[in-house]
């Protein structure tokens, strides 16, 4: 049986709705952009998904959770790129920082619950 979203793990819903937030404004960026950075940033957050979604079924979830954590810096200069080349609005940038924050500090919570 398929877990709907609101039986989901928090941290993977809360994630998931901030690609599909993420998605929209790469979508908008230049052309120039959006087929170099843009690529980079979604293929992240798709790999970013792939390890909570592994951590969330495997016995030892420290190695797919270190990793996402990787991952998750490397977006956050991503986005801070986008905002400097100012093809993402600095408003936009906001949002999108406080949301990794909060995603980071439950990935760092379920880390912390791991290793007990």
């Amino acid at each position: 049986m398929v877990k709907s979203r609101t039986e989901e793990l928090k941290v993977i819903s809360d994630f998931y709705d901030f690609m599909l937030w993420l998605v929209q404004h790469v979508q908008k960026f230049p052309r120039q952009h959006r087929y170099s950075l843009g690529i980079s940033i979604e293929e992240r957050m798709q790999l970013i998904l792939s390890h909570l979604i592994k951590a969330k079924y495997a016995a030892n979830v420290t190695n797919n959770l270190n990793e996402a954590n990787v991952e998750l810096e490397i977006l956050r200069f991503q986005l801070r790129m986008a905002k400097d080349l100012r093809i993402l609005a600095l408003k936009s940038h906001g949002f999108a920082a406080k949301q990794l924050v909060g995603i980071g500090s439950q990935i760092g919570g379920w880390l912390k619950q791991g290793k007990r």
